[in-house]
């Protein structure tokens, strides 16, 4: 399936995040900072979706999007946030929910974009 980078605010979403998408079968590089995604960007990994969590502030959310644009330009990326996008440009979902993180994924693998609430 997929190679996807999750960036999470905390080790609890990181690793749980990192379980769902391993359970749907993609591959995930996790990352808790800045200094993490910039790292496995120097590797030139190919990657299919960055996936930015929505506990970060708005300031924190653009400046990995910029990180993730420097190493990987072109790639996808699914924000999630609690009540609007801070990142311009990328996909994102209104909803923390695990079934609709899913659900964005796949929409976006398949080349289609993602806005708002999943239905």
């Amino acid at each position: 399936m997929a190679k996807i980078l999750s960036v999470a605010s905390s080790e609890i979403l990181k690793v749980t995040r990192q379980l769902l998408l391993e359970n749907e079968g993609h591959t995930v590089h996790s990352a808790l900072t800045l200094a993490e995604v910039e790292e496995l960007g120097k590797t030139k990994e190919n990657l299919d979706l960055a996936l930015i969590g929505h506990g970060f502030r708005g300031p924190e959310k653009r400046e990995i999007a910029q990180t993730v644009n420097q190493y990987f330009p072109g790639l996808s990326i699914l924000e999630m946030c609690f009540h609007s996008p801070e990142i311009p440009g990328a996909d994102f979902i209104l909803s923390d929910s695990p079934n609709d993180l899913v659900v964005a994924i796949k929409l976006i693998l398949s080349g289609r974009r993602v806005r708002g609430y999943m239905e």
